[in-house]
């Protein structure tokens, strides 16, 4: 095995985060990547990239952002502000070089990174999978949901525990649960937010904020969740240096699968 695994606990703001940390056999001092999950999954989603990256000598850091898996809280438009602080864990290892840091995230990772590069000082590259164009009105799918939590008296649910995510399709709604049951991951949220916080969190935005970081973004033209042409219309808007990678058919976690689309971005 060429690389060895390090767990650890870190705050952001006032919570505790859990995370893992990919380590190349050897001395150091690495280059690093934060890696960021998608909604309703936890950092073992991103562990295959995560090991396929620490054996081209890459340290690589997976964490469960906030109200997800083993981390405390619940999902909130404060997400961003978990990958800054893993940064911050990851720059201060000893095995790191600490000027030479990417962020990877795959949809709501995707913009939670999107959002830190704006932030944090000196991200050496972005590389954005399936990323979602907007966000501020997240909470607005939310709204079915209502319901279920007065009757049971509680504004925060856990999923899948309270059924299927809301706003997908009734197919994909089956398939995503028993895919959580399957795979042990759990999302906590608290349906009283704010649907005007979630507007930082847009990408629109921010990609126009991001200057001379070079940025990869991928995307399915068979993603059903978020349509590709969000994506390209997000591409134009950025600066360069910038690629972009458009795989025909597919689907939205096809980024993070096995296969030429993973090994393209991870060799990127």
């Amino acid at each position: 095995m060429r690389w060895h695994t390090e767990k650890i606990d870190f705050s952001s703001g006032t919570l505790q985060l859990h995370a893992m940390i990919y380590l190349p056999k050897g001395e150091g001092r690495f280059p690093g990547a934060v890696m960021c999950h998608g909604v309703a999954s936890d950092h073992r989603s991103m562990r295959p990239s995560a090991q396929q990256l620490a054996r081209r000598g890459c340290v690589a850091l997976t964490l469960d952002l906030r109200g997800h898996g083993k981390s405390d809280g619940t999902l909130d438009s404060d997400i961003g502000r978990d990958v800054i602080a893993a940064v911050e864990i990851l720059r201060n290892h000893a095995k790191v070089n600490g000027e030479r840091i990417a962020l990877v995230g795959h949809s709501m990772g995707a913009v939670a990174s999107l959002y830190a590069a704006t932030v944090a000082d000196d991200i050496k590259a972005l590389v954005l999978l399936s990323l979602p164009a907007e966000m501020d009105g997240f909470m607005g799918f939310w709204s079915p949901m209502y319901a279920k939590a007065e009757r049971i008296g509680t504004t925060i649910l856990e999923f899948p525990r309270l059924g299927p995510l809301p706003f997908i399709g009734w197919l994909n709604k089956l398939t995503f649960r028993f895919w959580m049951w399957i795979r042990g991951y759990k999302m906590r949220i608290d349906i009283r937010q704010d649907t005007e916080s979630w507007a930082a969190l847009n990408s629109s935005d921010n990609i126009a904020k991001i200057n001379d970081t070079p940025k990869l973004f991928m995307h399915c033209k068979g993603d059903k969740w978020l349509p590709y042409e969000k994506t390209v219309e997000l591409y134009e808007k950025a600066k360069i240096p910038k690629e972009m990678v458009l795989l025909e058919g597919g689907f939205h976690v096809t980024p993070l699968l096995p296969g030429k689309p993973r090994e393209s971005w991870i060799s990127w």
